[in-house]
């Protein structure tokens, strides 16, 4: 099987791999956490920490991760990797421990953190810049629609249906073996006319392997969009990530009665966003889909501090899920269409911007929660909000060029595929 709409096989599989071995396995702790409890003996409340662990763990292993995508066939490095996730899940239901279960949280995180990197190295290898939006989106709506499924159906409906929250585990961490069973069979790096067209060559973009860890950082950390496109996304990830964290917490600070089920909805809005933004940056620019992003997720953060009624919250839920969603993939976008940064090094690009987006996601969490037990609700959103508003600060310093941009006369420069 080859040509360039093998492309879309490859997307496929991504999306399936990221759903399963990025979101599904990690989000599933959240509505598992009382029936966890329950066994391992500890207030609910402490089992917060199993998930909190593989967060932490991502700050640490994407970098890396990446690297090793640049390193070595890309093929092997996310199977391998979807697979050591899948494991670790699976075998939950063996460690009746808390420790236990924090630590296979960690073991999990290596997995994930050389999956998550190296889906979107993949899609960029794959997709002429015409279409790369689209291709992230597709990738990012995958996360998403995870979250969304671990949520609405984990600790309602899956458990019900196979009776115990080890059995939930197991079940995800085999459909996350099979993914990743699934990218071995499928995923290829392109062949030479498979490649997207380097506009200002007409030469195929090359993204080699073998290339040594401490070249591929140093070359991406020299790049002069690096610092601002980190201090974009630990910014947007504050806010994106922080506000998921604290939601439910929010939702009980209202004078009115959120329903559980109302909160589900704002990954599945993301989802919307994730396939909305990024195709949109194709038609037009990159630094418009940023602007919508960042302006679309503060104002329907705000929008949930000062909602009068239920549905007026439930907009500010879906405003801000959908420019969140759309936001967070267009951060995907970014390694392969910045010009400062090496097709070889996307991969380490990508590991540097996820790990950097964690410590923001984690950071905003914080004290989003912090603000809010002190300070009240109004103060605590605009926590939340405001840092991914200045990020319109610096959006502008990158070296968006990317690799199909309209040629000087104003003309667009056709796709060769």
């Amino acid at each position: 099987m080859g040509g360039v709409r093998y492309r879309w096989v490859v997307l496929l599989v991504a999306f399936l791999v990221h759903l399963t071995s990025i979101s599904l396995i990690w989000q599933a702790v959240s509505p598992l956490k009382k029936a966890m409890a329950t066994d391992l003996g500890v207030p609910w409340a402490d089992v917060a920490v199993v998930l909190a662990a593989i967060a932490f763990g991502l700050v640490f292993t994407q970098l890396p991760g990446g690297a090793l995508g640049d390193k070595y066939p890309i093929r092997y490095v996310v199977g391998l990797g979807a697979v050591l996730a899948g494991v670790a899940t699976a075998i939950r239901f063996a460690v009746p421990t808390l420790t236990g279960q924090i630590a296979v949280s960690i073991v999990a995180t290596v997995g994930m953190g050389i999956v998550n990197p190296n889906l979107i190295k993949v899609v960029t290898e794959w997709f002429p810049s015409d279409q790369l939006g689209l291709g992230q989106g597709v990738l990012m709506a995958g996360n998403t629609l995870g979250i969304g499924v671990a949520f609405a159906l984990s600790g309602g409906i899956v458990l019900t249906a196979v009776g115990s929250w080890q059995r939930v585990f197991l079940l995800y961490g085999g459909i996350t073996v099979a993914a990743g069973v699934l990218w071995l069979v499928f995923v290829r790096s392109p062949r030479e006319e498979e490649r997207p067209t380097n506009v200002e060559t007409g030469m195929p973009l090359r993204s080699g392997e073998g290339v040594p860890f401490r070249e591929s950082v140093s070359s991406v950390l020299r790049s002069p969009s690096t610092p601002y496109a980190l201090a974009l996304i630990g910014l947007a990830y504050w806010s994106v990530l922080g506000s998921l964290a604290v939601l439910p917490e929010w939702a009980d600070a209202q004078a009115y009665t959120v329903p559980e089920y109302m909160l589900g909805t704002s990954p599945f809005a993301s989802t919307m966003g994730a396939l909305f933004l990024p195709p949109l940056s194709d038609r037009y620019t990159r630094r418009l889909g940023l602007v919508l992003g960042i302006l679309g997720l503060s104002f329907g953060i705000i929008i949930l501090a000062f909602a009068p009624l239920l549905p007026v919250f439930l907009i500010g839920l879906l405003v801000s899920g959908f420019f969140g969603g759309g936001l967070a993939a267009m951060f995907y976008i970014l390694p392969g269409e910045l010009a400062d940064i090496d097709p070889n090094h996307v991969g380490t690009m990508s590991g540097i911007l996820l790990s950097l987006g964690q410590v923001g996601s984690v950071v905003g969490s914080i004290v989003g929660a912090q603000t809010l037990a002190r300070y009240g609700l109004e103060v605590s959103v605009f926590v939340v909000a405001v840092p991914s508003l200045i990020g319109l600060l610096l959006f502008t310093r990158l070296h968006l060029d990317g690799r199909g941009q309209a040629d000087p006369s104003g003309g667009a420069v056709p796709s060769t595929d």
